[in-house]
């Protein structure tokens, strides 16, 4: 017969060091020293990496500059402007609304933005939030988005003038030959109008709503607006490598101080591109690991509830998946997509981090800039990567479509995360 005392002592030590192996299990500093190899092979300005394990931080290192110019290192308390990961946040910021009733998915947009939204081509086909938010929408960053968004401080536009067939920055091509609903095409222009419904119907601007009723309870240091922020200069310059020599492409706050782009006489719901709800996030990797960490937690953070586990589900649900013509992929990278959450499904030589990993989350890239954010909720485990630059053209990767640098990054953290 087993001695009950011994047996339980004997359970109660291996349950500890299954709760204390991962931690255990691998060297940090060699860890750290194999992440800057992926440094120095990729001659990158600066990097942070971030991993979630076991609904916790289990380790996090940076590397390199935030600013070259005056030498600051990336450390815990850098932002980085995120770029595409700002959409997660804008899709929490709608199924807040969505749960108080103020919201419905399913309604026509116009419904909401005070102007009839419609694809010329199907004028009868409403175009909703779940298409918006899900990228099925029919309309396509056309050539007017750019135009637009230079234009849009200056001359205080309102989003209606790009995406209304009458508007002064409208062209064809701002919306594609399908349906609502058909096809998916990857949009920044789309989260305008999100925001643009956000303010509409919150009754507050896009960043300030963010601020109070996400980044606030989450313990973000993170903003929409750099006004807002208590430090510039822990905001990360974002470079490219040109004509043999770094240059800034955005966030050179040091050199030019940010331009206020709540300007005076702003009318809420006039234009949500404002503050860039689709991309230009300010953000710690610290900031996105308690992102992330809610989400896992169905909604919840160190007691504090963001979301209800219903909209957590709905959001990381499949909305869209790949069919081989119903949609634009970006070659294999794009083949299931949520609300505001890309999800993989670790496809051989496409969308795969972790192998048998059921990862959602974002990318993002811009200015110079790659980031990730990517998670299992099951698992409550993830990665955040990011950098603010590299001296050589991001290629893709051998055995994925995630860049190169992205690739050697989860290889080298894959045999922690994955044990």
């Amino acid at each position: 017969m087993y001695n009950k005392p011994i047996l339980f002592s004997f359970f109660l030590l291996l349950f500890s060091c299954q709760q204390t192996s991962k931690k255990e299990s691998f060297d940090p500093v060699d860890l750290r020293e194999s992440l800057h190899q992926v440094v120095d092979k990729h001659e990158l300005m600066g990097m942070a990496v971030l991993l979630l394990s076991d609904g916790e931080v289990l380790w996090q290192s940076n590397y390199g500059l935030a600013n070259k110019a005056t030498n600051r290192p990336v450390d815990k308390n850098t932002l980085f402007r995120v770029a595409s990961i700002s959409k997660t946040v804008t899709a929490t910021a709608v199924m807040q609304l969505v749960e108080s009733g103020k919201l419905d998915l399913d309604k026509a947009a116009s419904h909401y933005l005070g102007w009839e939204l419609k694809h010329p081509q199907f004028p009868n086909t409403p175009i909703t939030l779940r298409l918006l938010m899900s990228h099925r929408s029919g309309i396509r960053d056309g050539s007017g988005y750019g135009p637009f968004s230079r234009d849009m401080i200056v001359k205080q536009l309102n989003i209606k003038e790009l995406l209304s067939v009458e508007g002064a920055y409208y062209k064809e091509d701002m919306f594609g030959d399908t349906a609502p609903g058909d096809f998916f095409f990857y949009t920044n222009c789309t989260w305008g109008l999100i925001a643009s419904i956000i303010e509409k119907v919150s009754g507050e601007r896009f960043d300030a709503y963010c601020q109070k009723h996400i980044f606030q309870p989450l313990g973000m240091k993170s903003s929409f607006n750099v006004m807002h922020l208590s430090a510039l200069e822990n905001v990360a310059v974002l470079y490219r490598f040109r004509k043999d020599q770094w240059t800034p492409q955005v966030d050179d706050f040091m050199t030019k101080p940010p331009v206020n782009r709540g300007y005076e006489g702003y009318e809420l719901g006039q234009n949500g591109l404002l503050f860039g709800p689709q991309g230009s996030l300010r953000a710690s990797a610290q900031d996105l690991a308690n992102f992330a960490l809610m989400l896992m937690s169905n909604g919840q953070y160190k007691g504090q509830r963001v979301l209800k586990k219903s909209s957590v589900d709905l959001m990381t649900t499949n909305q869209w998946s790949y069919d081989g013509n119903n949609g634009d992929t970006w070659n294999d990278f794009f083949l299931s997509y949520g609300l505001g959450m890309h999800r993989l499904t670790n496809k051989e030589q496409a969308d795969v981090i972790f192998d048998n990993w059921e990862m959602v989350g974002h990318p993002g890239i811009a200015y110079g800039l790659l980031s990730d954010l990517y998670f299992d909720r099951s698992k409550k485990s993830g990665v955040v990567f990011i950098t603010n630059g590299s001296k050589k053209d991001f290629a893709y990767g051998v055995e994925s479509t995630f860049y190169q640098v992205e690739e050697d990054v989860f290889k080298m953290v894959a045999p922690i995360l994955e044990k």
